[in-house]
This record gives structure tokens, sequence and C-alpha cells, in this order.
């Protein structure tokens, strides 16, 4: 008997669980791993802290400004403001 369904492949037993089509696999998983990589396939939290690194190099924290000698804030003079 033949089994499909949409964006996978067919498949005609039971035994055989139903493969992907190519335009089906989501963008994240297309990018083969880099050749020159240190990082093992199955380390999730290494190539996790690698991009959190890469992120963090590619766009920098801002600058926060912080006056060091603030002024008083303004006298209310009017009942109920």
């Amino acid at each position: 008997m033949k089994h499909s369904r949409p964006g996978f492949a067919t498949r005609y037993n039971d035994h055989a669980p139903a493969k992907l089509n190519d335009d089906m696999i989501p963008a994240i998983n297309r990018k083969p791993l880099d050749a020159n990589s240190n990082l093992k396939e199955g380390s999730l939290d290494a190539r996790t802290a690698a991009a959190m690194a890469k992120l963090a190099a590619e766009h920098p924290a801002p600058n926060i400004l912080v006056n060091p000698t603030p002024s008083d804030p303004p006298k209310v003079l009017e009942p109920g403001k």
C-alpha cells in the first residue's frame, strides 16, 4: 500500500518512517556544518555557545551613558500635582 502526505516522500510499507522532501527541511538544518569546525555534530551546547559568541561579536551591546552628577528633580509648587 502506498502512503503519501504533502511534504513527505512516498513510503510503501509501515516499517520505514517517512522522510521529508528536500524542500520541506527547515532552513536551519539545510546548512551543513563547517568542514574546519572543531565542533562535533551532536554537541548542541557547543554549537549554541559558538553561535551566541558570533552573534555577540556581530552586534555588540550599546554603550550606556550615565550622568555622574545628576541634578535635583524640579520642585512642584502646586498642590495635587
